[in-house]
C-alpha cells in the first residue's frame, strides 16, 4: 500500500477549490511523457531544477524517476496523469486512450492544448475523475489494473501538491515531503479491482 490512510494534518482542498484558480487558464505544452504519462501547464513558465531525492514509500517507478536530476520548464500548476486509464474526447468521440498509438495520443493531446479546465467532477466510488476543458474537450481517468497507484497529481504554485490514487484517497502538501498521509474521500468500493483495463462510463 503506497501510505496509511489517515487524518491528515493540513485539510486538502475540495476538488472545486483545488481547481478554481485554474478555471479559465489555458493549459499549454500539453504531452506525452514517459510511458502513457500525460502533463500539462498552466501559467506563467518558470525553469525547475528537481535535485535527485530517495523516498521509501512510493512505487519502484516513482523511486526511480526521482532519483534523477530533472530541468523542465513547468507552468505556475503542473498537471501530471499518471498511472491510470485515460481517454481523450471531443464532440463525443474519442481521440485517444492510453494504449493508442503515439501519433494518436499526440493528436489528441494537440486538441487539448489551449484549453481551459471548466470543471473538475471525481468519482471516489469508482477511482475515476473527468476533467472538463472549455473548448469541449474531456479527459476521463479510472484505475486500470488492482495496484492501488497514484492516478493524477496537481502541483500548485505554492509548492504543495495533491495528488488523488485509484480508491478515491487524496494525498495534499509539501512536493518535498517524504511520507504521504492519505484521506479518503465519498463511498469507497472495489470497483477499481476489476480485470478490465480501463473502466470508464459508456
Amino acid at each position: 500500500m503506497i501510505g496509511d490512510v489517515r487524518r491528515m494534518k493540513h485539510r486538502a482542498p475540495s476538488i472545486d477549490e483545488l481547481f478554481q484558480p485554474l478555471k479559465g487558464v489555458p493549459s499549454w505544452h500539453v504531452k506525452k511523457g514517459y510511458g502513457s504519462f500525460l502533463t500539462f501547464e498552466f501559467g506563467t513558465p518558470s525553469q525547475e531544477i528537481r535535485e535527485p531525492r530517495t523516498v521509501s514509500n512510493s512505487s519502484p517507478l516513482v523511486r526511480e524517476l526521482l532519483a534523477r536530476r530533472c530541468v523542465t520548464i513547468h507552468g505556475q500548476w503542473h498537471l501530471w496523469v499518471y498511472c491510470c486509464g485515460w481517454r481523450i474526447r471531443m464532440a463525443d468521440s474519442e481521440l485517444a486512450h492510453n494504449e493508442s498509438s503515439d501519433d494518436e495520443i499526440a493528436a489528441a493531446c494537440l486538441e487539448l492544448d489551449g484549453q481551459a479546465i471548466q470543471n473538475v467532477k471525481c468519482e471516489p466510488k469508482f477511482g475515476r475523475t473527468r476533467f472538463h476543458f472549455d473548448l469541449g474537450g474531456v479527459l476521463e481517468t479510472a484505475p486500470y489494473n488492482d495496484e492501488l497507484l497514484e492516478q493524477w497529481m496537481l502541483y500548485l504554485p505554492d509548492g504543495n501538491v495533491y495528488t488523488y490514487r485509484s480508491d478515491g484517497a487524496a494525498s495534499f502538501g509539501p512536493g518535498s515531503r517524504d511520507m504521504q498521509e492519505w484521506e479518503l474521500g465519498g463511498e469507497q468500493s472495489d470497483a477499481r479491482k476489476s480485470p478490465v483495463g480501463r473502466e470508464f462510463e459508456s
